[in-house]
């Protein structure tokens, strides 16, 4: 066998070996994406789009991927980084119907009512009842409201006070007072058939709006002669507007300057 023979042997060995690695590599890439399929499709589905909210990140100038233009054109659509919220554990029930204390508020509606809501503990009708003694039998629970406008109220010193019986149970109530521009106080408390009173819990003092606007008393109507402009120096001469004789008198007549 000369030299040649052996060489043409070797190349076809070669070959034949070349071929039986691409043969290999073939039935591995088959295999690989027969595996990888699902799993990439899976992948997909389960990544973020790229829209609006989740754009595609920019690569800073000087890197790969993030030239001026490149990074001109997607920073049109990016609106920042989504904010991160944290997950609140919301606890699902209701509010308690009551809370363990004594209290009573009294809110103005409007000029004509007061709206009253209150809770009182067990523990304080007990004592309550207690210090009636004999009296106990009878008493009942009463709203009492008092008319304490320009008095700062000890419980004893009202212009005047009435007693609004509300339904057994009731735990709010609507108060039809009538008097705009008053302050109220009021108190929860029980009431005997001999009328003695033992207050319970009171409200803090509040004022019924008035029923109407306040009147105007700083507002001067006048006219102008065109020489009082304003100018440094120069006084004005104009006149005030009459008042109508028939009426009481305005503004301008109960302010002119003396």
């Amino acid at each position: 066998m000369t030299i040649g023979d052996v060489g043409e042997a070797g190349l076809a060995s070669l070959g034949a070996l070349a071929d039986l690695v691409r043969s290999a590599a073939r039935r591995v890439q088959s295999e690989i994406e027969t595996v990888a399929a699902p799993v990439l499709r899976a992948a997909e589905r389960l990544a973020p789009r790229r829209t609006l909210d989740h754009p595609a990140p920019v690569a800073p100038f000087g890197q790969p991927g993030g030239g001026a233009q490149e990074q001109v054109e997607e920073a049109k659509y990016y609106v920042g980084t989504p904010a991160l919220h944290p997950v609140v554990d919301r606890e699902v029930g209701e509010l308690p119907r009551s809370y363990g204390s004594d209290r009573l508020v009294l809110l103005p509606r409007d000029p004509w009512w007061l709206f009253a809501y209150w809770e009182i503990t067990a523990a304080s009708r007990v004592d309550a009842l207690r210090s009636l003694g004999d009296d106990a039998a009878g008493a009942r629970e009463v709203l009492r409201i008092y008319d304490v406008t320009f008095i700062e109220f000890d419980g004893q010193n009202a212009w005047s006070w009435f007693d609004v019986d509300f339904a057994p149970g009731a735990e709010s109530w609507y108060v039809n007072v009538g008097k705009p521009g008053t302050s109220y106080c009021a108190e929860i408390g029980l009431r005997t058939g001999g009328g003695r009173f033992v207050p319970l819990v009171r409200a803090v003092t509040v004022q019924t709006p008035p029923a109407q606007p306040a009147p105007e008393a700083q507002v001067r109507w006048a006219t102008l002669k065109p020489t009082a402009g304003g100018a440094p120096g120069v006084a004005w001469s104009g006149r005030y507007v009459p008042t109508d004789t028939s009426s009481p008198p305005g503004s301008s007549d109960l302010h002119t300057p003396r």
